[in-house]
């Protein structure tokens, strides 16, 4: 009898134990680190030298895509094609003809589909050839269009529209941002609203950017990311959406709404960034490793110290999924490690590839 009883004491000990031992894991506050480098986040960077394009330097780059082994991005508002050595390969527009505002891959018709001016479509080939032009002024009234990303064969954008409240006397106009669903051929096939998240709280700082789309790997779901201007809210923001997600799945947006996060959700990091050309001082990285529990919260940026280049100040995805991400660098920065590239001034694209 006594030996039953210690028995089921010693089980009851180990029981309560190992429910202790779990509460304080879900209890366990994150690690905190207000200082970080690139290695402490990402798996590998890769170096890329971006060869002179017709005689013409690339001194900035902004929206690289990859794609097999091109690389296309814009510089001085055209677009030109890469290989993943930086070679060029052709200047796919003609600055004289559209100045791009942003484009989407079609890798399956090896296609670029790019915004013009205002309301301009382009269909060009991956050779720079001009296939086909829109102009989308009578499919898109009092419209403004922020971005496009292509996502299972169809174009997604951000949009900001004026509507007009019937119940109002007088009558009154609003800005609404939607999110538009279009076919290939820009013909839309839905819209939705875009609106602020559950982060628990009642308030929101009101949109001060053009906010980009992304994708939750594990579940499929559209969703839209903005740089939060309440960096010191994300920690947070962080375990609030942490234990949500804990209850249901990541960004589980209605039939008739798309959420707008302040983090973007890569496959173990979540991200945000935020850069002002104005102030430095305003510059802040935010990356939350969901695997350890632990957090960088950086003003400035995180230190490259894979070449040697000093902070990288403004990290951009170059995917949906936000596990790939890259920055640009040139001129002093890149004097060590390139010091050839620093006296052309020509840009060094990295790449970076989050942990997971």
């Amino acid at each position: 009898m006594k030996r039953t009883f210690l028995a089921l004491l010693l089980l009851i000990v180990l029981v309560c134990a190992k429910q202790g031992y779990e509460v304080f894991l879900r209890q366990a506050p994150m690690q905190k680190h207000l200082s970080g480098s690139l290695s402490d986040v990402s798996e590998e960077v890769i170096a890329i030298p971006l060869k002179t394009a017709n005689g013409e330097r690339i001194e900035k780059a902004r929206n690289i895509r990859q794609e097999g082994k091109n690389l296309f991005l814009i510089s001085r508002a055209t677009l030109y094609r890469f290989n993943r050595k930086g070679e060029f390969i052709c200047q796919i527009t003609d600055p004289a003809q559209i100045r791009v505002a942003g484009y989407v891959l079609n890798p399956a018709q090896r296609q670029l589909i790019v915004l013009g001016n205002t309301d301009d479509i382009y269909y060009y080939s991956y050779e720079g050839k001009l296939l086909d032009k829109k102009k989308l002024k009578s499919d898109l009234p009092d419209r403004k269009m922020f971005s496009a990303s292509m996502y299972q064969n169809h174009i997604w954008s951000i949009e900001e529209k004026i509507t007009q409240k019937e119940d109002t006397a007088p009558r009154t106009s609003c800005l609404e941002r939607v999110v538009v669903k279009y076919d290939t051929s820009f013909h839309p096939v839905e819209t939705r609203k875009l609106v602020h998240a559950d982060l628990g709280r009642t308030r929101y700082a009101p949109p001060c950017f053009a906010p980009q789309l992304s994708v939750a790997e594990d579940t499929g779901e559209v969703y839209a990311y903005e740089p939060s201007m309440q960096p010191e809210q994300l920690v947070r923001d962080t375990l609030y959406l942490r234990s949500k997600r804990k209850k249901e799945r990541l960004a589980h947006s209605s039939d008739d709404s798309i959420y707008l996060y302040p983090l973007r959700f890569g496959k173990r990091m979540w991200v945000s960034t935020y850069t002002n050309k104005a102030d430095a001082n305003d510059n802040y990285t935010f990356c939350y490793d969901t695997l350890n529990n632990r957090y960088w919260q950086v003003q400035g940026g995180l230190k490259d110290n894979f070449y040697q280049t000093g902070e990288v100040q403004s990290m951009e995805a170059i995917d949906l999924f936000a596990d790939t991400y890259c920055f640009c660098k040139s001129g002093e920065d890149i004097k060590k490690a390139f010091p050839k590239l620093a006296d052309e001034g020509n840009t060094v694209l990295f790449i970076v590839k989050l942990k997971s």
